[in-house]
C-alpha cells in the first residue's frame, strides 16, 4: 500500500512538471477548486520595496506545500508579470505544518496561509513614497499541487490592486509575519554543532542548541537543498534535533528552519564528524578517510594512463632523457632538478584547481570534477597554450629567459626549466576531463568537506601524478629500456607537436559544442593570429639577442595576443533559447535509443518501475568516448539495452548543468565518466560501476538487473 502512496504521488507531480497547470483543468473534478488565491498590499518597507501579501484558502482536508515539500508534492510559486523597471523578490514562506500519508511526509499549509512577496521599482533606492497608481494593477500566476486523499494541481492569474485593503486580511498578514523564519542569534537560539553519530546500523546528525528559546524547540524542517534524510524519523525536543539520514553517506552541512514557543529561526552549520573516546567511533571514522587518501594517491598516479593525458606523455619521457643538443641528453643532476621542476607545476596546477573549487563552493555553486571545462573562455586558453607548445616544439620559436646573477639566475637561465613546470601545468590541465578508477570515489567524499580536507586530496592527487616521474629521474638506471639521446629525439620532438596540434582539434571540436561555429572560428582565427606573432618573435629573439631587445618583443607580442583573446576568446556562446524542450533522443549504430537525462526522466521511471542505464559523459572526456567507442558500442551491450524494461540514458555534461552535477554528487561522484544502473527506477538501489569497465563487466551487471 505504500508503494501505492509512493507511485501515484510522483506521478502527480510529474504531471504537474510537464504540462502547466492550465492545461489540466480538463482533468479536475467538477464543482469549485479546492483551492482560492488571491493578492494584496501589505505596506511599503523603509527602502520602498512594495510587500505582497500571496492569501491562499484550502478547503477543508486539503493542503498545499512548503518550500521544501517533503518526500513528494510542490511547491507554491509565484510568477510576477510586472511593467519595466520593477521586479519582484522571491517568495517567503511562514513556518509550516507537518503532513502524514503513508510512509511519506510532507511539509505545508492547510485551512489557510500568507505567503509573502516584495516588489521594487528600479528607482526605488532609499525612496518610501508609494507607487503611482497609474502602474497598477500588477498581474502574477499563482501555482500550486492541492493534496487531500488524491493530489490536483492549480493555479490562478491575480491581480493587485492599489489601495488599502481589509483589516482583516492586514490582520491575517501580521499573523503569518509572525511566523517568517528569522536569523538566529547566540540570545535567543544558536545552534552549537551538528555531529554525524551512529546509534546501532544507522547515521543520524544531531543539532545541538543553546539560547532563550533552546528549551522550547518544538519542531524542524529541512531546507529545500538538504537531502538524505529519513523525514518521518526527525526528531526535536529541548536543546536538541536528531536527522537520521537513508543512508551511509551523510551531507557536509546541514540547514534548515527550527521551530520554538517564541517563534521561527533559521539555522546552518556544518556536519563534524564523531569525536574520539573509548568507544572506538574515532578510529572508525579515521579508516574511511584513511582509504580516501589511499584512493586519491592511487588515482592520481593512473591518471599518467588515462586517455586525456596520453598526448603530453612523450613530452614527459623527453623531459626526462633531455634534448640532443645538451651533451647527449640530462646529466643525472639536472634530470632530479627537472623531475622537482615538473612537480612544482603540477602541485601548482592542483592547488589552483582546489583554489578554484572552494570559491565557486564558497558561492554556492554546484561544481564536479572537470568543471573548468564547461567554460568557453577555459577551452579557448588552453586550446591557445596547447597551440603554442606545438609551435615551439616545431622549431617556430624558442623561449630563452634572461641571464641573472648569482646561482638563482643559473638555475633560471636554463629553459629547461620552464618547459619542465609548462609540462607539469599542461600535463594536470589534460588531465581533469577525466576520472581515473579509484579518483572518483575520492573526489566524491572530499567535494563535500571543509575548505582545509578539499585542499589536503587534492595535494594527495598531485603528488600520485608526479611521484612516478620523479622516482624515474632519481633512477635513471629504470630507463635503460629507452634508446640513447640522438637524432631520433628531433623527430620525436615534432611528433609530439603533431600530437599536440590534434589536442588542439580535440579543444576546438568540444568548443563547438558550446557556442556552435561562431566560437571554433574566433578560435581559429585567434590561432592563426598567435602562430603569426609566435613565428615574428622566433625570427627577432634568436639566440644571443640583447635582452632589452627580448623584453620589448615579447612584451609587444604578449600585448597583441592578449588583446586578440580578449576580442576572440571571451566571445558568449549561443544560448539556447527560453523554454526549449530538451530532445528526445538519438539512435547509435546498435540501434539503441539513447534519451537526454532529466529529473523528470527519473520520476517517470521511478513510477513506471521502469530499470534505467544512465551514461555520464561530456564530449571533452576521452576516457568517455573510449568507453563509448569500446564498450557501449558492442553489439552484445546493444541487444540488452535494446530490452523493453531497460532505458538507456545519456546525461551529457559537456557544458554546465545543475541537475547533472547534483545526480553525480548523489552517487558519491563528482565527474565522468560514470555508468550507473537503476533497477526499477528505484534511485536508492542504484549499482554505481567503475570508472573503467569492460563490455563483460556491463553485460553481467545488465543481465542481473533483467
Amino acid at each position: 500500500m505504500t508503494m501505492w502512496f509512493r507511485i501515484v504521488r510522483v506521478l502527480l507531480v510529474f504531471l504537474c512538471l510537464l504540462y502547466r497547470p492550465s492545461s489540466l483543468h480538463a482533468f479536475l473534478p467538477a464543482g469549485d477548486p479546492p483551492v482560492r488565491a488571491d493578492v494584496f498590499p501589505v505596506g511599503y518597507t523603509p527602502e520602498g520595496a512594495l510587500e505582497v501579501g500571496v492569501h491562499l484558502q484550502m478547503d477543508r482536508g486539503w493542503h498545499v506545500y512548503w518550500e521544501n515539500p517533503g518526500d513528494a508534492g510542490m511547491p507554491v510559486s509565484i510568477e510576477w508579470d510586472l511593467p519595466d523597471g520593477y521586479t519582484a523578490g522571491p517568495l517567503e514562506f511562514p513556518a509550516p505544518g507537518t503532513f502524514m500519508s503513508g510512509d511519506m511526509t510532507g511539509f505545508g499549509y492547510d485551512s489557510e496561509v500568507v505567503l509573502f512577496s516584495t516588489i521594487v521599482a528600479a528607482t526605488a533606492d532609499g525612496r518610501t513614497e508609494q507607487f503611482p497608481e497609474e502602474v497598477f494593477p500588477f498581474e502574477a500566476d499563482v501555482s500550486w499541487l492541492a493534496c487531500a486523499e488524491s493530489c490536483i494541481p492549480g493555479s490562478a492569474r491575480v491581480r493587485l490592486q492599489a489601495g488599502t485593503p481589509r483589516d482583516e486580511l492586514l490582520q491575517k498578514a501580521a499573523t503569518w509575519k509572525s511566523l517568517l523564519p528569522v536569523e538566529s542569534s547566540a540570545d535567543a537560539l544558536q545552534l552549537d554543532r551538528a555531529v554525524l553519530e551512529q546509534v546501532k546500523d544507522r547515521m543520524q546528525v544531531r543539532l545541538e542548541f543553546s539560547g532563550a528559546e533552546a528549551s522550547g524547540i518544538e519542531a524542524f524542517y529541512p531546507s529545500p537543498s538538504l537531502s538524505g534524510l529519513d523525514l518521518g524519523g526527525l526528531a526535536a525536543g529541548p536543546k536538541h534535533v536528531v536527522l537520521p539520514l537513508t543512508s551511509a553517506d551523510a551531507p557536509s552541512a546541514v540547514s534548515g528552519v527550527v521551530i520554538t514557543a517564541g517563534g521561527a529561526y533559521e539555522v546552518e552549520s556544518a556536519i563534524q564528524l564523531p569525536a574520539s573516546g573509548p568507544s572506538g567511533s574515532w578510529w572508525s571514522g579515521v579508516v574511511p578517510f584513511l582509504a580516501m587518501l589511499g584512493f586519491s594517491f592511487v588515482g592520481g598516479m593512473l591518471l599518467n594512463v588515462m586517455p586525456c593525458v596520453l598526448p603530453v606523455l612523450g613530452l614527459k619521457v623527453f623531459s626526462l632523457i633531455g634534448s640532443p643538443g645538451e651533451h647527449g641528453g640530462q646529466s643525472g643532476g639536472k634530470g632530479r632538478m627537472l623531475s622537482l621542476v615538473f612537480a612544482a607545476g603540477v602541485l601548482f596546477s592542483f592547488w589552483v584547481l582546489a583554489l578554484g573549487v572552494l570559491v565557486l563552493k564558497g558561492m554556492g555553486e554546484q561544481i564536479g570534477w572537470g568543471f573548468q571545462f564547461q567554460s568557453p573562455v577555459f577551452i579557448t586558453a588552453i586550446a591557445v597554450i596547447v597551440f603554442a607548445f606545438s609551435l615551439n616544439l616545431f622549431g617556430v620559436f624558442e623561449f630563452d629567459t634572461p641571464v641573472i646573477s648569482g646561482k638563482l639566475g643559473s638555475l633560471a637561465s636554463h629553459r629547461g626549466s620552464i618547459g619542465a613546470f609548462v609540462s607539469g601545468v599542461l600535463a594536470t590541465t589534460l588531465a581533469t576531463p577525466c576520472t581515473a578508477p579509484f579518483l572518483g570515489t575520492a573526489l566524491g567524499f572530499a567535494f563535500a568537506q571543509p575548505p582545509a580536507v578539499i585542499l589536503l586530496f587534492f595535494t594527495v592527487i598531485a603528488v600520485g601524478m608526479a611521484l612516478p616521474y620523479v622516482v624515474l629521474a632519481w633512477h635513471p638506471a629504470w630507463l635503460k629500456f629507452l634508446p640513447r639521446p640522438g637524432k631520433w629525439m628531433y623527430v620525436f620532438k615534432q611528433v609530439m607537436g603533431f600530437i599536440l596540434i590534434a589536442v588542439v582539434v580535440w579543444l576546438a571540436s568540444i568548443l563547438a559544442s558550446h557556442g556552435g561555429s561562431v566560437l571554433m572560428l574566433n578560435l581559429l582565427i585567434l590561432l592563426f593570429i598567435i602562430a603569426v606573432v609566435l613565428w615574428i618573435d622566433g625570427l627577432l629573439t634568436g639566440p644571443g639577442t640583447p635582452l632589452r631587445k627580448q623584453v620589448l618583443v615579447w612584451g609587444i607580442s604578449l600585448a597583441i595576443v592578449l588583446f586578440a583573446f580578449q576580442q576572440l576568446g571571451t566571445a558568449p556562446a549561443e544560448q539556447e533559447p527560453a523554454g526549449a524542450v530538451p530532445s528526445a533522443g538519438q539512435r547509435d549504430a546498435n540501434g539503441v535509443m539513447w534519451l537526454d537525462y532529466s529529473p523528470d526522466l527519473i520520476e517517470r521511471a521511478t513510477a513506471e518501475r521502469q530499470t534505467l542505464f544512465i551514461d555520464f559523459t561530456a564530449d571533452w572526456c576521452l576516457t568517455c568516448k573510449v568507453m563509448e567507442a569500446s564498450v557501449l558500442s558492442n553489439e552484445r551491450v546493444g541487444r540488452l539495452l535494446q530490452s523493453p524494461s531497460i532505458s538507456a540514458v545519456r546525461a551529457d555534461w559537456t557544458t554546465r548543468n545543475n541537475n547533472i552535477t547534483a545526480l553525480l554528487q548523489r552517487f558519491g561522484r563528482s565527474g565522468v565518466p560514470l555508468f550507473v544502473i537503476v533497477p526499477g527506477g528505484d534511485i536508492d538501489q542504484a549499482v554505481v560501476l567503475p570508472e573503467v569497465i569492460t563490455v563483460d563487466m556491463l553485460v553481467t551487471a545488465l543481465e542481473q538487473v533483467l
